[in-house]
C-alpha cells in the first residue's frame, strides 16, 4: 500500500493490492467519499491504483488525510462484505425459521371451514356484483367490424 499526493492537482493517489479489495468495496467507498473528492480507479494486475481528486484545494497534509480516509473506508466496506459472507448461513435460517413460525410451524392450522355466515355473506356480495354489472353493462355493443382470420399454418392445416 502506497500514498501518493500531488498538491499542485489536488490529488492524492492510493495503490493497494487488487486481490484484497473488491470491486463492490471501491465503489460503495467511492460513493461515499462522492462529496469530498472524484475517485478513479487505474486496475491493474500487481497494483489498483485509486486516484482522489479533491473537490476543493488541500494542501499536502489534508490530502495524505483525505487518502488515508479513503483507505479507511474501503477496509470498512470489504470488512462489511466479509461478515456478510461469515454471517449468510445464519441469517438465510433466521429468516427460514421466521416465515415458518409466522406461517404456524411444522403443522400449520387448517383454514378455517366455511360458516353458513361467511356463505350468505358471499352470495350476497356475489349479487350485489353481479347487479351492478348489469346496471352498468351497456345494453346494445357497437359493431365491431370483421372478425380478424388467424394464419395458416405452414403445414397447411
Amino acid at each position: 500500500m502506497k500514498i501518493s499526493v500531488d498538491p499542485s492537482e489536488r490529488s492524492v493517489t492510493v495503490t493497494v493490492s487488487p486481490k484484497a479489495y473488491s470491486d463492490d468495496a471501491v465503489r460503495i467507498a467511492a460513493a461515499v467519499f462522492g462529496a469530498k473528492a472524484e475517485v478513479y480507479d487505474e486496475g491493474g494486475r500487481s497494483a489498483r491504483a485509486l486516484t482522489l481528486v479533491a473537490k476543493r484545494a488541500l494542501d499536502a497534509r489534508a490530502l495524505e488525510a483525505l487518502g488515508g480516509d479513503f483507505l479507511n473506508e474501503l477496509l470498512n466496506q470489504e470488512y462489511r462484505f466479509l461478515v456478510a459472507r461469515f454471517n449468510r448461513a445464519i441469517a438465510d435460517r433466521i429468516a427460514t425459521q421466521t416465515l415458518l413460525a409466522a406461517r404456524g410451524g411444522e403443522t400449520p392450522p387448517a383454514p378455517p371451514a366455511d360458516t353458513p355466515e361467511l356463505k350468505a355473506e358471499t352470495e350476497r356480495l356475489l349479487a350485489e356484483a353481479a347487479e351492478e354489472i348489469r346496471r352498468t353493462m351497456p345494453k346494445r355493443l357497437p359493431p365491431q367490424g370483421a372478425p380478424i382470420r388467424a394464419p395458416k399454418e405452414a403445414d397447411g392445416r
